[in-house]
Parts: C-alpha cells; sequence; structure tokens
C-alpha cells in the first residue's frame, strides 16, 4: 500500500515549487524592475526566516561594522540596516515567550537614549515631517531620521541577549572584523571591470574617491587616497587590542604582533584623511593609559619609539608618496607644497562654512531644523555652485553635512539635542567605565579597548570631524556590544541598581590576562 503521507508531501512541494519557480522565471525575465527585486527579496527572505530566528543576534553583530550595502536594494542600505528590524521583531517575540530573557537594559542609558528619540520625533513634527520622496514627501532629507531610528533598534537588538564569556572571543572578531571589508571598493577598483559586478553588493563610494583622483587630468603619482583604510585599520587596530592589549602587541618574543600593529599604521596612512591617523593615535594612547602601562617601563620605551618614529618620518618624508604626506600633514612638519596646498584648501572652505552656519545658531537654540531638505533649495545651491555662483560649501550646507560633530547636533536637533545627546555620551561612558571596574576579569582587554575606542571617537566627534546620525550606530554599537559581553553582571540586581561590589584585587601584570580563545 502506498504511503499516503510521503505522497501528500510529495504533492505540497511539487504544488508549491513549481509555480513558485514559474513566477521567479517571469520576474526574472527583466531583473532590473523594482518588482522584480521586490518578489525575489522576499522568496529569499523566507527562505532565510528559519537562519534568522535563531541567528539573529550574531548576524547583527557580524554585520555591525561589515561595509556591505546591496546596490540593487532602493536606497543600498548597508547589511545591518536590513537586519536590524526583523531581528528587533524576533528579540521581542523571544522575551515575550520567554521570562528568561532579559533585555540588558540599565536605566542610566535608556532614559537618555529615550529623551533623544523623543526630541528627534518632535523636530520632525515640528519641521515638516520626515521628509522621504520614497514615501510621497515633497522634501528629502529624511534618511538621516532612518539612520537614527535603525541604529536605536539594532542597539535593542544587540542588548537583547548576553554573550556567554566563553565566546567573547569570537564575537569580539566577529565585531570588528568584518570592517576590513571597507577595502573591498578599493580593490574592486584595483582589479578592473571584470570585477565591477561585485559593486552589487559592496559600496562603491571609497572607490569613486579613487578613480577620480587616479583619472583627473594632471594628477600626482600617489596622490589616491584608499579611503577603506580609514574604517579598516581603525577597527583592525581595535581587534588586536582586544585581543593582545597594548603589552601583548609590545611583546618582542611574539614580533609578528607588532608587525600587524605596523600593517595597520601603513593602512592608515595609505587612506589619506588625516582624521583617520588621529583616531589611530588616540586609541592607542587610551587603552596604554587605560591598561596602567604609563605607570611602567613601557612608557620609556613608547617614548623611545614615538622620537624614532619622528625622526624617520622627519628624514623620508619628503620622498614619501603624496597620499602619506597628506595623512600627516597635521603635524609641523615640512611637506610638498601641492600636499600643504591641497590641505590648506581643504580646511578653509570648512572654516568659511563654519563661520557662515555659526551666524545661524541663534535661531536654534531650543528647536532645531530638522533632517528635511527643499529639493529646490539644494536644486539652487547645486546649480549656484556648478556656475561659480556660490562657494564650494553650499551644497554641504544646504545637506547639513557641516564636517562638524556639534553643529551636526545643534542645527537638526536644537540645543535640547545637543543636551540629550550630551547626556547619552555620558551615561555610555559611564556604563563602559564600570565593565572595565567590576567585569569578568577574563573580559578585561576587551572591556578596556571598547572604553578607549568609544572616548576615541567622543574626542573626534567633538574636536576633529563627525556627523551625528552617522556616528550614532557607532556610539551605540560599543555601548550594546558591551552590555551583552558583560550582561551576567547587569542581571545581578544589586549592581543594576548601582550599588556596585568592591572590585577584585588582581595581581600585578594585569595587562597580561588573555582574552578568552576564539573557538
Amino acid at each position: 500500500m502506498a504511503n499516503t503521507a510521503a505522497i501528500s508531501r510529495l504533492q505540497l512541494i511539487y504544488g508549491l515549487c513549481l509555480p513558485l519557480a514559474v513566477l521567479l522565471g517571469f520576474f526574472l525575465a527583466d531583473p532590473h524592475q523594482q518588482s522584480t527585486v521586490a518578489v525575489v527579496g522576499m522568496v529569499l527572505a523566507v527562505l532565510c526566516s528559519p537562519l534568522l530566528i535563531k541567528w539573529h543576534h550574531p548576524l547583527l553583530v557580524l554585520s555591525w561594522n561589515a561595509s556591505v550595502a546591496p546596490a540593487f536594494l532602493p536606497g543600498s542600505p548597508s547589511l545591518w540596516m536590513l537586519l536590524a528590524v526583523p531581528a528587533l521583531v524576533l528579540a521581542l517575540a523571544a522575551r515575550s515567550t520567554d521570562a528568561n530573557r532579559r533585555f540588558v537594559a540599565p536605566a542610566m542609558i535608556v532614559w537618555p537614549l529615550a529623551v533623544l528619540m523623543g526630541i528627534v520625533g518632535l523636530t520632525a513634527m515640528l519641521t515638516g515631517g520626515v521628509g522621504l520622496r520614497a514615501l510621497g514627501s515633497m522634501q528629502v532629507g529624511g534618511k538621516a531620521y532612518l539612520y537614527i531610528g535603525l541604529a536605536v533598534a539594532g542597539f535593542l537588538v544587540l542588548i537583547s541577549r548576553g554573550i556567554p564569556a566563553e565566546r567573547s572571543g569570537l564575537y569580539t572578531a566577529m565585531f570588528f572584523l568584518p570592517g576590513l571589508t571597507a577595502v573591498m571598493g578599493n580593490l574592486i577598483y584595483f582589479l578592473g571591470p571584470k570585477a565591477y559586478g561585485l559593486f552589487e553588493f559592496f559600496p562603491a563610494t571609497w572607490a569613486v574617491g579613487q578613480a577620480v583622483a587616479t583619472e583627473r587630468v594632471g594628477a600626482q603619482a600617489g596622490s589616491a587616497r584608499i579611503g577603506g583604510f580609514t574604517e579598516a585599520s581603525v577597527l583592525f587596530l581595535c581587534f588586536l587590542l582586544a585581543r593582545h592589549g597594548v603589552r601583548g602587541l609590545l611583546d618582542l618574543t611574539r614580533p609578528w604582533r607588532l608587525c600587524l600593529l605596523l600593517a595597520a599604521l601603513v593602512g592608515v596612512l595609505y587612506a589619506g584623511y588625516r582624521s583617520a591617523l588621529i583616531l589611530f593615535g588616540l586609541v592607542l594612547v587610551l587603552v596604554f593609559f587605560l591598561e596602567g602601562l604609563h605607570r611602567t617601563r613601557l612608557l620609556a620605551g613608547a617614548l623611545l619609539a614615538a622620537c624614532l618614529f619622528g625622526l624617520a618620518v622627519l628624514e623620508f618624508l619628503p620622498s614619501m608618496p603624496y597620499v602619506v604626506q597628506r595623512s600627516l600633514a597635521f603635524l609641523p612638519l615640512e611637506v610638498d607644497p601641492s600636499v600643504r596646498a591641497d590641505v590648506r584648501d581643504s580646511t578653509r572652505w570648512r572654516v568659511e562654512m563654519w563661520r557662515d552656519v555659526v551666524a545661524e545658531v541663534p535661531q536654534y537654540v531650543l528647536v532645531g531644523k530638522g533632517y528635511a531638505i527643499n529639493p529646490r533649495e539644494l536644486d539652487v545651491a547645486i546649480q549656484g555652485r556648478g556656475r561659480g555662483q556660490m562657494p564650494l560649501w553650499s551644497v554641504a550646507a544646504v545637506a547639513g553635512n557641516y564636517h562638524n560633530g556639534p553643529l551636526s547636533v545643534l542645527m537638526p536637533l536644537g540645543g535640547i539635542g545637543v543636551l540629550a545627546f550630551g547626556w547619552l555620551l555620558f551615561a555610555g561612558f559611564k556604563v563602559l567605565q564600570r565593565h572595565c571596574r567590576y567585569g569578568d576579569p577574563q573580559l578585561r582587554l576587551i572591556n578596556r579597548l571598547l572604553l578607549g575606542y568609544y572616548l576615541a571617537r567622543v574626542i573626534l566627534f567633538v574636536a576633529v570631524f563627525g556627523c551625528f546620525h552617522l556616528d550614532l550606530v557607532v556610539f551605540l554599537g560599543l555601548i550594546g556590544f558591551g552590555l551583552s559581553l558583560n550582561a551576567s553582571l547587569w542581571h545581578q540586581p544589586a549592581f543594576a541598581a548601582g550599588q556596585e561590589r568592591l572590585p577584585q584585587v588582581q595581581p600585578p601584570g594585569l595587562g597580561q590576562l588573555p582574552m578568552s580563545t576564539i573557538p
């Protein structure tokens, strides 16, 4: 006798798969239509849903710093943006069905984040809405609101689950090492037209900048900046510091570690951005002090190495590539005159823009102007700049790209937005500081790196370069990842209530404690 259950299952498979195959074949006949992308995307989402249900938290950790942005999707969203909302829905569903699944959400970070989001929402209501052209709005610029909302959604996913201490090394690698994908755009450009199809998955932003610098008329040799190293080198440095600490990287019995550090330094020099080298140095110095190495003999060795490096730079700087000289141009060093002129022009138009924008600050002391932009005003700025009737920075000012962290908060969100964001940054510092003081000794190197990198990003945002809606994901990512790593600490009622236990006495040489081995 035939197995009725088996026959029914087989009929069900054929009954679903054959019509689905016909439907996909019909849509794939014209693969560039948005309807095709939508249908294929929904089918893939359904097929991948079991993986997302089980692995949504580690997948978001893996994608947080990855430079992967499918160009075939509207707006080319980053991979973490695609995962944030469905992962949050799954995290909330898991919490509602399991009382033991608790979010690691201390009140000291939840309150400032809630106030900041309230101000963002109120600003959007008072300034004409979000401004998403895709939703039929007559204004543009709403993508900034999208970045802010998705950053908060991703943060909630990060704190929805604790990371076991034995897997801290694996998750740290998953969080920082995907940042190496930032160089994929430059690599694809180097490989040539045969590899250009990969731009469908990796953003071409850095490659475009490299191509323009390489192919422009009269371009100087070596002037093309390999911008992907801006993120890749710094995030690779963060992984090395979380894995070995400064003491471990300077261990001469393991010279390959120092070679990796030097490779990261060379990469950030070839990025050609002064801010990238400043951030690189800030991270190293802050982690050095957080490990307490300034009270050891390593301080003298570090100062000696810095002096030797400075002498080598002075000796060979004139013969260094253009892009390396540009990275070092913020220092009082003699560089090529063309490099000095390039840097001077780059600084001049920013200062001129800041001077003009600061004159408008009194209008936004209380409520900002929001992120919505009148497209007609933007078109006038673009045409005026093209005709030479408006300054070079006019388009950047209209678009809200001020190249300045405090202005990027004050102008769109007003003075109350600045206060709320400052509160959030201070709360994040206190959270990461408590992890360093009272966290598991096995996580000591990781916690110090997270605090050092966080402080370096805050300093860079305030004093050098920043953009609020883009940098918020960095700050929330570091805070959320730190909370997830130290979830067991916050699940102690006394600690969560602010009653810290006394720090455990640790033996000397704390910086030598190894991080948990990567499985």
